[in-house]
């Protein structure tokens, strides 16, 4: 198998202290590519300090590290808006730290995101000002830095919709695809340069028909699959914490699914990865 998990969180606390097991499982399973991405001031140093861990790793490793792509996102979740981290007062300049940490590091980082609109949780909708602001200042960087986006909408899809529709000329990932076959209609519809939507383990479960209904409608050349690690797992270990060698049981998954082979599949991924990444 060749696998990319597009998006995952190594640096999150359930995964961080063993990483360097995970990114071996990731590799042994045929792993070849991964994107960790988070949006935090900690969580965006400590997937640059992973990346750039690999880059030594790689060289007295397994053979198959040396053909190992793993690359990072910078950016702030719409979370950040509700548990103080982004403000007011201090949005302007984390804006502007974003953008000094990518041209201190931009060999590693292929994306300005996760960003997007999240009212899921209680009390989160008081954010929503904030959190359109935030969402509409990290595109601006995408585009000023010629770099994709990678989005995250929860619950509140009108609201990020009616931001997106003021970029289309842009790459834009939507991660963790959670909505129906309307939404990805009005994507579609919106003609963007280059539209990419990733699927996670939640396609697997039982009661998910309206994720599997969304997945039949996206082309191959737009499809991304993901863990979104340490959440989300596959239905067959759901229960257990994520990680990125579980995108495997997502391949298996999707390539049945839409009856295709999976050597088309992992063919296809790994080409959409690449393009993302600019790596060829």
């Amino acid at each position: 198998m060749k696998l990319i998990d597009s998006h995952t969180h190594l640096n999150a606390d359930d995964l961080y202290l063993t990483r360097q097991d995970h990114l071996s499982q990731f590799v042994d399973a045929g792993g070849v590519g991964l994107i960790n991405s988070w949006a935090s001031d900690e969580y965006n140093t400590r997937w640059l300090e992973i990346t750039k861990t690999m880059e030594t790793w790689k060289d007295g490793k397994m053979e198959a590290l040396k053909y190992f792509v793993v690359k990072s996102t910078i950016g702030y979740h719409p979370d950040s808006c509700n548990d103080g981290e982004i403000t007011e007062e201090n949005i302007q300049q984390k804006i502007s730290d974003l953008k000094t940490l990518y041209e201190e590091n931009k060999q590693y980082i292929v994306a300005i995101g996760e960003c997007g609109i999240d009212t899921y949780y209680p009390g989160s909708e008081n954010s929503l000002s904030l959190q359109k602001r935030l969402f509409t200042l990290q595109c601006n960087l995408a585009k000023e830095l010629d770099l994709p986006l990678m989005v995250h909408i929860r619950k509140d899809f009108d609201s990020a919709f009616e931001i997106l529709q003021n970029y289309r000329n842009m790459t834009v990932y939507i991660h963790c695809r959670g909505f129906g076959s309307e939404e990805i209609k009005r994507l579609k519809d919106l003609k963007i340069k280059k539209l990419f939507i990733g699927f996670c383990g939640n396609v697997t479960y039982k009661n998910a028909q309206n994720l599997r209904d969304a997945l039949a409608m996206v082309p191959l050349d737009q499809l991304f699959l993901e863990t979104d690690a340490p959440w989300l797992s596959p239905q067959i270990v759901r229960g257990t914490t994520n990680t990125p060698v579980n995108v495997k049981y997502i391949y298996e998954f999707v390539s049945e699914y839409l009856h295709i082979s999976p050597d088309v599949l992992e063919k296809q991924i790994e080409e959409n990865f690449h393009i993302l990444c600019k790596t060829q």
